[in-house]
């Protein structure tokens, strides 16, 4: 059967696309590619402000090895989960005020029971028996300290959720000349696994080694529903 050139021309438009999208599932993309070349690369020369801009975690060429040619064999499907920032950030001031409430009430008790707080302290420290007319202070001021530490501990635990959520999304959507404000949005932060072989030098002896580089990016969403798409940064290897 003879085929025209537009016969021809046609089924190769039709192929290609195919073509690419096989590509692109067995093996890893260009942007994938590009992004793990100028990690090691920078790590190799010690480029500190090319690997902030694009890695939250640095390699030590020193200690894991000099990296090159390093190859992406496959990415994994993209996975999703909302960002929490809005919420933490509402538990943090909820915490907080929770925290200046209490601080107001226990410095209220101590102002009125400072002389007895004051024996109970020292009894205390001296290792000796509290005073019968100062142990029901005793008791109250145990409480006041236990409880002290457990506000103390919300305020941080929900302090050191936030700047991890801020952490997650950060980097992907830093840019000096517009500056965020993290918990005005909503989003989604996005993440994919790409299986990469390479050649490692350590201590003059070069092998080949595969490991897991973990993408990651946010997509923010403002309150009058405009959508800010970070970049992919380098979130962690295996």
């Amino acid at each position: 059967m003879v085929r025209t050139k537009t016969t021809t021309l046609a089924l190769a438009l039709f192929v290609a696309p195919l073509l690419t999208l096989f590509v692109s599932a067995c093996g890893g993309g260009g942007g994938e590619q590009t992004l793990i070349r100028n990690y090691f690369t920078a790590s190799r020369v010690g480029d500190r402000a090319t690997l902030g801009n694009i890695a939250m975690v640095g390699w030590n060429t020193r200690e894991d090895g000099s990296v090159s040619s390093p190859s992406v064999e496959s990415v994994t499907e993209e996975q999703s989960r909302p960002l929490r920032l809005k919420e933490l950030n509402q538990a943090l001031l909820d915490a907080s005020a929770s925290d200046e409430e209490f601080s107001a009430r226990k410095l209220e008790y101590q102002t009125e029971n400072f002389d007895a707080i004051n024996r109970v302290l020292e009894a205390e420290r001296d290792s000796n028996d509290v005073a019968q007319r100062d142990a029901e202070v005793q008791e109250a001021w145990t409480t006041w300290r236990n409880e002290t530490m457990e506000h103390s501990k919300m305020s941080s635990d929900a302090d050191a959720e936030l700047r991890a959520e801020q952490n997650a999304a950060g980097l992907s959507v830093f840019d000096p000349n517009n500056p965020l404000d993290l918990t005005q949005f909503d989003g989604q932060l996005l993440t994919k696994d790409a299986q990469v072989t390479a050649t490692v030098e350590l201590d003059g002896v070069e092998s080949e080694r595969t490991m897991t580089v973990t993408f990651q990016k946010a997509v923010l969403t403002g309150a009058d529903g405009t959508e800010i798409e970070g970049r992919w940064v380098i979130a962690n290897i295996n």
